[in-house]
C-alpha cells in the first residue's frame, strides 16, 4: 500500500513486491555501469531526477524500476528535500550492497552470513532512522 507524506512530499510504502525487489537487484549487480552514468551528471552539476535515474537504470541492468522503488530511493538519499538524490551517499551505500550481493552469491552456503534481503531491509531502516533521528 502507498500513503502520501505531505511533509516530504514522498510517498510512504508497506512493502515491497519481489518484482520490485529483483529489478533492485538486477540494479545493484550492474551498478558499476550505472555508476559511471550517473557520475556524468555529477561532473556536469546537473541534479540527478527520477526520470534520468529511471533510464540510466533501465540502460544499465535491462529492467524497469517501478517508480516506487524509485521514490523510496529518492526518499532515503535525497538529502536537500529537492528531489535530487545525493550522489555520493547513495553510491556508498549501493558500493556496500554490491559488495554484500557478491558475498551472499558467494557464501549461500554459510548459515552465519548475512542474506540480500535482511542487508536491504537493515540499510533502509538505518537510512530511515537518521532521517527521524
Amino acid at each position: 500500500a502507498v500513503v502520501s507524506t505531505q511533509s516530504t512530499g514522498y510517498k510512504a510504502i508497506d512493502e515491497v513486491s519481489f518484482d520490485q525487489f529483483k529489478s533492485m537487484i538486477a540494479l545493484i549487480n550492474n551498478f558499476s555501469d550505472f555508476e559511471v552514468a550517473v557520475r556524468m551528471y555529477q561532473i556536469a552539476k546537473k541534479p540527478l531526477s527520477k526520470a534520468v535515474f529511471k533510464r540510466a537504470a533501465y540502460v544499465c541492468s535491462g529492467e524497469v524500476l517501478d517508480d516506487t522503488i524509485i521514490d523510496l530511493l529518492f526518499f532515503v538519499f535525497d538529502e536537500a528535500g529537492d528531489g535530487h538524490l545525493s550522489h555520493s551517499e547513495f553510491v556508498n551505500v549501493m558500493r556496500k550492497m554490491e559488495t554484500s550481493v557478491s558475498s551472499a552469491q558467494k557464501a549461500k552456503d554459510d548459515p552465519g552470513s548475512i542474506g540480500l534481503g535482511s542487508y536491504f531491509r537493515k540499510c533502509i531502516r538505518n537510512e530511515m532512522i537518521k532521517l527521524y533521528a
